[in-house]
């Protein structure tokens, strides 16, 4: 897990470097550093089986 402050330069950077928004937006990212899945006006914290089976779906980054 890693939290990243959107409003500090860090953060600005990796918002954009994945096109992650200012709103509560969560990032799935494989065990290769590959972006998943991204959940934007997350207000809940998906369950481990949800973030599983995001894992084993095959396919590119929605």
């Amino acid at each position: 897990m890693l939290y990243v402050e959107a409003l500090s330069p860090a953060g600005r950077a990796f918002g954009q470097r994945w096109g992650l928004r200012l709103t509560p937006s969560l990032a799935l990212f494989d065990a290769e550093g590959r972006l998943v899945h991204v959940w934007t006006g997350a207000t809940t914290i998906p369950g481990v089986e949800e973030l599983e089976r995001r894992l084993r779906e095959p396919g590119a980054p929605p």
